[in-house]
């Protein structure tokens, strides 16, 4: 053999084994026929390198047989709150969630956060506020008509700027009470001059836990929470249902443009929320987004007919399933919502009502087929 056949064949050598030694990673996939796609599946679930050891078995953390004086258990995220606020009808504020938004404000102090697609590859959060005092939300946007879904789930006070002319009918069909920037630009919102001068008028909006009480005495809502407040029950200690499914990475692409990212710290017990690239803030506190339970709920989205604006359908009434990912860990669960005025329901796999860790929960809603842009495909979360 000559001598450039043997130089040759110790380059192949070397190179099958620096590609059988990159390739240690360990990657869990809810979808494992996806995995040959060349964009993200689904919804991928991957451990980080090298791979986490598994989740020993949860110690109990033991609960206080009954809550402290003044103070009672939270429907909403199971922990501890002021009976005063527990008792109290929650806010469904409408954040902007584009990257002229960026840092919100306020966040950290919802209970439950909803994403879903809006126009094009954008979404827009719904956030549920019920114990708080954040001297500043936002910035707000405009609603559209399935967000209403969120707010008739928790028998929430509707607060936006502005709206679609389907959202304006939902919220006047359904007799939701609402605060509308549109409304009351000036008094109960603000404008931030920075924000209104470098990013634009609807990107400046934003308002306050103070006002927010004041207009809704002032307009005389009644502020006594719905009994069919929360949607989930809380395990008594730390749990992971499907300890095995590792979770430890969560990416949800809302479309091939926007994949939502969270990374579970094991030192917490907190999944930390990405978006643009970077970390989601919330600039009140300069702290990053953080929750305890991950929903993803999957559902039917398509393009309203003959809506030039690009706008969407989301069908939130009727049933679908999705995953539940805390402490480390994913589920499968189910979900089902009988009409816009019924409470949805989650189920684990074995049909019981769904028990998540006592905390804040952010659920993201995304389309039960979607479409790869530039890729021409589709694929069906099953």
């Amino acid at each position: 053999m000559t001598t450039k056949r043997l130089l040759l064949l110790l380059v192949a050598v070397i190179a099958i084994i620096l590609l059988t030694a990159c390739g240690g990673g360990v990657k869990a996939d809810i979808f494992p026929d996806e995995t040959s796609r060349p964009v993200y599946p689904p919804i991928s679930m991957r451990t980080p390198l090298p791979a986490p050891a598994p989740i020993p078995t949860p110690t109990p953390i033991p609960e206080p047989p009954s809550p402290p004086p003044g103070y009672a258990i939270s429907r909403l995220t199971g922990l501890y709150i002021p009976e005063e606020a527990a008792m109290r009808r929650p806010f469904a504020v409408v954040y902007n969630n584009e990257p002229r938004a960026m840092p919100q404000s306020g966040l950290m102090q919802a209970e439950i956060i909803y994403e879903v697609l809006v126009e094009g590859a954008t979404t827009r959060i719904v956030a549920i506020f019920q114990d708080f005092d954040a001297e500043m939300i936002g910035p707000v946007r405009s609603t559209r008509h399935y967000f209403t879904n969120f707010a008739l789930d928790h028998g929430a006070i509707m607060v936006h700027h502005g709206g679609s002319p389907q959202g304006y009918s939902a919220i006047t069909n359904n007799g939701i009470p609402n605060v509308d920037g549109m409304r009351f630009d000036g008094s109960v919102f603000w404008r931030d001059p920075v924000r209104r001068r470098d990013r634009g008028l609807e990107h400046s909006s934003y308002t306050s836990a103070e006002r927010l009480f004041n207009i809704a005495e002032q307009l005389d809502f009644d502020m006594v929470a719905a009994n069919f407040l929360g949607l989930f029950e809380f395990f008594d200690e730390k749990t992971a249902s499907e300890p095995q499914n590792l979770a430890y990475t969560v990416h949800v692409p809302f479309t091939a443009a926007n994949v939502a990212i969270f990374e579970y710290n094991p030192g917490t017990n907190l999944y930390y929320k990405y978006i643009f690239g970077g970390p989601q803030m919330d600039d009140a506190i300069g702290e990053q987004v953080s929750v305890t339970n991950i929903i993803i709920q999957i559902a039917d989205i398509s393009h309203i007919p003959g809506d030039t604006a690009g706008r969407r359908n989301v069908a939130l009434v009727g049933s679908g399933h999705g995953y539940l990912v805390t402490y480390g860990a994913y589920s499968r669960v189910y979900w089902t919502k009988d009409s816009p005025q019924t409470p949805t329901r989650w189920y684990d796999a074995q049909g019981n009502p769904l028990a998540v860790n006592r905390g804040r929960t952010w659920i993201s809603v995304i389309n039960n087929r979607p479409i790869f842009e530039g890729l021409g495909e589709e694929g069906e979360y099953d």
